[in-house]
């Protein structure tokens, strides 16, 4: 809503109702109120009297105002599984000879996790009688 003269069309009938004397005094309230309302995008229901006056009767919600720098998430070309070395400092030379070896001892650290577990399972209970 942009009062730019007193000549627009939207406020015909807020001039049409005023006497014309008032017409400065109605159109100093309206610009205010425009300027207002273009800076918070809040919506106004107004109340006009015979003599220019301008009594705001319901105010809208503000809107949330809008970030001024979106971040965005960008995936990478490349995913992570695929290349483990993007991941780390580790060269890629280094990380595909590695992984063999990584998953080598992974799966004997848990055989012998295992090991253990089943032992102490196997031994009978000790007697709480």
């Amino acid at each position: 809503m942009y009062i730019g003269n007193m000549t627009d069309p939207r406020f015909a009938p807020a001039f049409a109702y005023v006497h014309p004397v008032f017409w400065p005094w109605l159109w100093l309230q309206l610009w205010a109120i425009a300027k207002y309302q273009k800076e918070t995008g809040q919506h106004f229901l107004l109340r006009i009297t015979r003599y220019g006056s301008v009594r705001l009767k319901y105010a809208s919600d503000r809107p949330k105002p809008k970030p001024k720098n979106l971040y965005k998430y960008e995936a990478p070309a490349v995913p992570a599984w695929e290349r483990p070395a993007l991941g780390s400092d580790m060269p890629v030379e280094f990380a595909e000879d590695a992984q063999p070896f990584i998953l080598s001892a992974l799966c004997n650290f848990m055989e012998s996790a295992i090991a253990d577990l089943r032992a102490a399972y196997r031994a009978p209970a000790p007697d709480t009688s």
